[in-house]
């Protein structure tokens, strides 16, 4: 349980970065005109993986129900973001340039769950540190 909650941790932590490597792949395409868009969607496919890193370990970590919600809000978000919108350019682009704004989304919502599992990781650590205890002095 307990090393499932830190690879929690640890694909909360990538999916972070991740989605802030997406924005400088944007803009090196979109604003330095220097690259294509293949390496922003190919990134941007790929971070499926650590959210589904993340859906099966809050089940196999046993972490809290609000947890294990937020987390499908955040694989929601990101499957509306990366499968849905971008596809409506042509049919709807008012909707379609909600992309970039759902990448905040994705973004803040990534940062809350991986702060919110290092803080449980962190009181597990705590919790089974062993205490130390003083030794009495004999004579006292």
């Amino acid at each position: 349980m307990k090393a499932s909650r830190t690879v929690y941790v640890i694909a909360a932590w990538a999916f972070v970065i991740g989605v802030l490597v997406q924005v400088f792949f944007a803009g090196m395409t979109a604003v330095a005109g220097r690259w294509g868009w293949d390496n922003h969607i190919s990134l941007g496919h790929f971070l499926a993986v650590p959210l589904l890193v993340m859906l099966i370990t809050a089940y196999v970590g046993k972490l809290s129900g609000h947890m294990k919600r937020l987390t499908w809000l955040l694989f929601g978000v990101y499957v509306l973001q990366a499968d849905v919108l971008i596809f409506l350019r042509a049919s709807a682009p008012v909707l379609s340039a909600f992309h970039p704004v759902m990448a905040l989304i994705d973004f803040a919502l990534g940062l809350m769950l991986a702060q919110q599992a290092m803080a449980i990781v962190r009181a597990d650590k705590t919790a089974a540190a062993p205490q130390s205890q003083p030794e009495s002095i004999p004579g006292d």
